[in-house]
């Protein structure tokens, strides 16, 4: 007990003020630090939502492409049936057209 009392005598009590100084500069570059961080993680919060919301209007734009695409070909169906047309020779005239446009540019 004796041995604390001498230390806190001889180091602490004659340097009292200046290590109070030291540690609330350290708290104060501390705070500063966790400040810079902070900034930075908004920072990039930001930047992901920006992100997520373009990929989200990509997403949606596709999908009602897609929808749009399967409304034109069921109607194509739809039609190709009314004229006599079976899916199986509709394909088939897509092929030979394709082909055709193939051999002659």
């Amino acid at each position: 007990m004796e041995f604390i009392i001498h230390l806190v005598n001889t180091w602490y009590m004659p340097y009292a003020e200046e290590l109070t100084l030291v540690l609330l500069v350290c708290t104060l570059l501390l705070m500063i630090c966790a400040l810079f961080a902070v900034r930075r993680c908004r920072r990039q919060i930001r930047e992901l939502t920006e992100k997520t919301k373009e990929m989200t209007k990509l997403a949606l734009s596709q999908s009602s492409r897609n929808a749009q695409r399967e409304k034109t070909r069921t109607r194509m169906i739809a039609e190709s049936e009314e004229n006599g047309l079976s899916a199986a020779a509709q394909k088939n005239e897509e092929v030979f057209g394709s082909v055709i446009q193939e051999i002659f540019p």
